[in-house]
């Protein structure tokens, strides 16, 4: 276990739905290295909250693929799948905090684009929730990217309220990464810039 004199705590979480490829490789590497360089923590999540894409024995393929590559993480993996309580918590401290509501919305009954807010004032009469979405507050918010420089978005018009839990019950990505980052302790990470509008 590499000693974390910096306060540096990065992280690779990939999804188990088959082996990894060049960019899931260059990924892994870049944020292992990262960690390396600056005296870090380098941990690994597994990523298998979207039950629906696992491909069964993916996830050991893909670690051992990352130890042949000589990147070794420095605590045991935790897998999203054997956290839902940590996310049922998450979850409940935000309905208590009134930060959700629910949705009867479909994706058939949604235009492409920001959801429009349908049922944040209530359910329409008769409806019941199918999603759990977040109350996004308004404004924007900003962050500095160490290579793409400062980054900002305004959350709320640009997707607006986004869904924690799915229809078919399944938490949904945006919410559990969090949750995981947080409690991970996570301060760096490290991700292709084709996901820098996800960050």
């Amino acid at each position: 276990m590499a000693r974390n004199t910096s306060g540096y705590r990065g992280r690779f979480a990939p999804s188990p739905s088959g082996p990894l490829h060049n960019g899931s490789l260059l990924a892994a590497m870049a944020s292992y290295l990262d960690a390396r360089a600056h005296g870090g923590q380098w941990l690994l999540r597994i990523e298998d909250i979207d039950t629906p894409r696992v491909v069964t024995g993916a996830d050991t393929f893909i670690m051992r693929q990352l130890q042949a590559l000589g990147m070794h993480w420095d605590a045991p993996p935790v897998w999203q799948s054997q956290r839902l309580p940590l996310y049922q918590k998450a979850f409940q401290r935000l309905q208590a905090q009134g930060c959700v509501y629910g949705c009867a919305c479909t994706r058939r009954m949604l235009d492409s684009g920001p959801y429009p807010g349908t049922c944040r004032n209530g359910l329409p009469a008769g409806q019941q929730a199918r999603s759990w979405r977040l109350l996004v507050p308004e404004g924007t918010e900003y962050f500095t990217d160490r290579w793409q420089g400062p980054q900002s978005q305004d959350i709320a018009r640009e997707t607006g309220d986004f869904i924690l839990r799915r229809a078919d019950g399944l938490w949904a990505y945006q919410f559990v990464v969090v949750v995981d980052d947080g409690q991970q302790g996570i301060s760096h990470i490290v991700r292709g810039t084709d996901l820098l509008d996800s960050t």
